[in-house]
């Protein structure tokens, strides 16, 4: 009896207990002004409106659970608010509400007696607040470093438009040179090859000199051959005639011999040969000469003789003699006569050639002193400032070589503007804070791979491509990479990098989530701002 008695107090007092709560224990600051005291109690997520007695009286009534935020009743989708008064207040779910366990750290969610919670929030709060407080500092040390890097942004997004608009301006001159030196090229080759024809006309123009030159000369080693028999003929002839018809063939044979030993040729081994042939022919005129003379003497005498003992010879025939020989005195004399013409052209002749060998050993003295110059300005044209250096002046191969050059240049030049155009035309994000992650690239080494993170150009899981570098996404807090080397059995590789705030560019937590489907975070200043900190202030101050 007394048992049954114990029994029905404790229920009793139970619900007293019940009974007695207020209407906002349990509700959380931001949702106690719904909690009024009034006539009726209108649930928050419901169009339900129940008397506001019902509130706290440990029985659902709102299908929100809103109408019972300090018990338990509602367990399927009601919550409880820790107060936790030293640290910060938290939500637990209704059903937690006097189950034996401790779940707020001031023990408020058991106040049913059923077990003693100890009030820890105090210890815990600190701890929590010394974790908030160096969150909140490294937050405020990567906003300092965003704003550098928006500083570092736009100095270097002006630079670059500085930079492109120059090399644009670059172009127009360079591409105007190209042109001119062009024709220059063109200029140069046509007159190449009309130096290069006239120097082979030259050649068989010269050819063609030698060649009669050595018929003419052949025909005069064979006119030497055969002068020595004239000679002895004109001796035999004089001989038979008179002592002073003798004399014409020796002046005649001596001016043929010094046509002969003058030569047209400056060859040594056909001047030697001409030498030799006219040593030769002198020393046998002056044998025949000598031969010649004795018998002339020896005829002269005897025809002294005869004509001492003949002294009664004919007149007439005296008379004719004389008249022969004087006609052959004259025919002897125009053959010297047109030796001597045909002599002086063969002077002349040879003094053309004297000129025009001049004329080629002076070009061939030169020919070195031109390779020179060639060379001298070969040496000194990449070093001069272009205001002392005139095209004109360059051969041809210098036009090419300063033509491959300004090609070059023009080639790196719109390379260059190419990837500043590109760059200028991404994505940089506000005050163009984006710029210094461009063409720079991040790792994060695992047990099995090392992971690379290229911003605007690629991803990769050690040699394995994730994707080239599409866009960004979630408002400049996500960066996609798409269409990376094909999965076994499955997609193209991709990866999503979720960024978030943080004092320095570091990747971290790799995961795939899905097959050839990768995620990864990135911590970055870029995703700090001042609203956020603010939020993380505010929790700061309510923990305590």
């Amino acid at each position: 009896m007394k048992s049954i008695l114990y029994i029905c107090l404790t229920f009793a007092c139970l619900a007293q207990q019940v009974l007695s709560l207020s209407p906002t224990f349990g509700v959380g600051p931001e949702e106690l002004e719904y909690y009024k005291e009034g006539k009726y109690f209108n649930c928050l997520r419901s169009n339900v409106q129940i008397p506001f007695s019902q509130v706290n009286d440990d029985f659902c009534d709102c299908p929100d659970g809103t109408d019972e935020p300090g018990t338990s009743a509602c367990s399927s989708n009601g919550r409880f608010y820790c107060q936790n008064i030293g640290h910060k207040g938290n939500y637990i779910s209704s059903s937690f509400v006097n189950d034996g366990v401790c779940d707020c750290c001031d023990g408020s969610d058991e106040y049913q007696l059923k077990v003693k919670c100890k009030n820890n929030c105090k210890e815990i709060g600190e701890e929590s607040r010394k974790k908030q407080n160096q969150v909140i500092e490294a937050y405020e040390i990567g906003l300092k470093k965003k704003k550098q890097m928006e500083e570092e942004g736009t100095r270097v997004f002006n630079e670059k438009t500085d930079e492109i608009i120059r090399l644009r301006k670059e172009i127009d001159p360079i591409t105007q040179e190209i042109k001119e030196l062009e024709v220059l090229i063109e200029q140069k080759k046509s007159e190449r090859e009309v130096e290069n024809k006239r120097l082979l006309d030259e050649k068989e123009k010269k050819d063609k000199e030698i060649q009669g030159t050595d018929q003419q000369q052949q025909q005069q080693q064979q006119q030497n051959v055969d002068q020595p028999k004239q000679v002895e003929e004109n001796k035999e002839v004089v001989g038979e005639n008179g002592e002073n018809i003798v004399e014409q063939p020796e002046i005649q044979t001596s001016e043929l011999l010094d046509a002969i030993s003058k030569g047209k040729d400056d060859n040594n081994n056909i001047n030697n040969n001409d030498n030799n042939n006219n040593n030769n022919n002198n020393n046998n005129n002056n044998n025949n000469n000598n031969n010649n003379n004795n018998n002339n003497n020896n005829n002269n005498n005897n025809n002294n003789n005869n004509n001492n003992n003949n002294n009664n010879h004919d007149n007439n025939k005296e008379d004719e003699i004389k008249n022969n020989n004087n006609e052959k005195v004259d025919h002897t004399t125009i053959n010297s006569n047109n030796k001597n013409e045909d002599n002086n052209d063969d002077d002349n002749e040879e003094d053309n050639d004297d000129k025009e060998d001049l004329v080629n050993k002076f070009q061939t003295i030169l020919k070195p002193f031109k390779s020179i110059k060639n060379s001298v300005y070969n040496f000194i044209l990449p070093i001069l400032p272009n205001r002392f250096i005139s095209l004109k002046d360059m051969d041809l191969g210098g036009l090419e070589s300063e033509l491959s050059k300004k090609r070059e240049s023009l080639k790196e030049k719109e390379n260059e503007i190419e990837k500043i155009d590109k760059m200028l035309k991404s994505d940089l994000g506000v005050n163009n804070v984006f710029i210094p992650l461009y063409n720079k690239c991040f790792d994060l080494a695992t047990k099995e791979y090392t992971y690379t993170v290229c911003p605007y150009e690629k991803a990769s899981q050690g040699h394995t491509s994730l994707g080239k570098f599409e866009s960004f996404g979630d408002n400049g807090k996500m960066m996609l990479f798409d269409n990376g080397q094909q999965c076994w059995g499955g997609p193209k590789r991709s990866l999503k990098v979720y960024m978030e705030c943080g004092q320095d560019n570091e990747l971290y937590d790799v995961q795939e989530p899905g097959k050839c489907e990768y995620t990864i975070k990135f911590k970055t200043p870029v995703l700090c701002s001042e609203e956020h900190l603010k939020i993380l202030k505010l929790e700061g101050d309510h923990s305590l």
